[in-house]
């Protein structure tokens, strides 16, 4: 079907920040992570820096970087683990107007799919509960490809799993690597609006074929 007057067959969606509202989450759990170490504050760029790793590369790369004595990543991805998985399973909400954009992609026929940086035990619970898990054809992580996604590896593994290119397939996505990764790589991308990366707005603009603040503006223009 055409969506924005273009051809899409599949559409690749990001979770966090993208579809629901969990970036403040993350937001706290850094905060208290770095205070506990010392820190006044949570290094600057450490979000941008860490965001599209996932837990393993992140944990890695904070520990090599940011980490204390007795710091590993297994104990990194311990902590940060500990601190999310309720508020995955119990309290994080869809952004408005998202389960009515998945339906509308499913019921116009396109291939609905998932890439996300967060981990099987944090997703399904919270898809599950929020009701959307059963719109998704595929749902893959960046631990399935070992790439963050500074490497469209994760968007390319998806669409050669259905036999798409890369020119019909849409890539939803909150975060400025994750727009810029997909979009150099010849994806059609929507940039959607979120607290956490609203200083970067100007330069996810820019790698968006549209930007959206809500996915009501996608509907309304359907």
């Amino acid at each position: 079907m055409k969506l924005l007057d273009k051809e899409i067959s599949i559409a690749i969606i990001d979770m966090d920040g993208t579809l629901i509202d969990s970036t403040h989450i993350w937001a706290d759990i850094d905060k208290e992570f770095f205070k506990r170490r010392g820190y006044s504050s949570v290094p600057k760029d450490y979000t941008k820096e860490i965001v599209h790793m996932g837990l393993e590369k992140g944990a890695i790369m904070t520990v090599e970087k940011y980490g204390v004595e007795g710091d590993t990543p297994e104990s990194v991805k311990k902590e940060w683990r500990d601190a999310s998985i309720d508020q995955y399973a119990n309290h994080i909400k869809l952004k408005p107007f998202a389960r009515e954009f998945l339906e509308f992609l499913k019921t116009n026929g396109i291939i609905v799919t998932m890439a996300t940086a967060s981990e099987e035990d944090m997703y399904k619970p919270c898809l599950k509960r929020l009701g959307i898990d059963k719109y998704f054809e595929l749902i893959v992580d960046v631990n399935c490809v070992k790439q963050g996604k500074s490497s469209p590896a994760i968007y390319d593994y998806i669409v050669n799993k259905f036999g798409g290119k890369k020119e019909n397939t849409l890539v939803v996505e909150d975060s400025l690597i994750s727009l810029k990764t997909a979009y150099q790589a010849g994806y059609f991308t929507i940039g959607v609006d979120d607290d956490l990366s609203r200083d970067s707005e100007s330069d996810k603009k820019k790698y968006s074929n549209k930007y959206i603040y809500s996915f009501k503006e996608l509907l309304e223009n359907n």
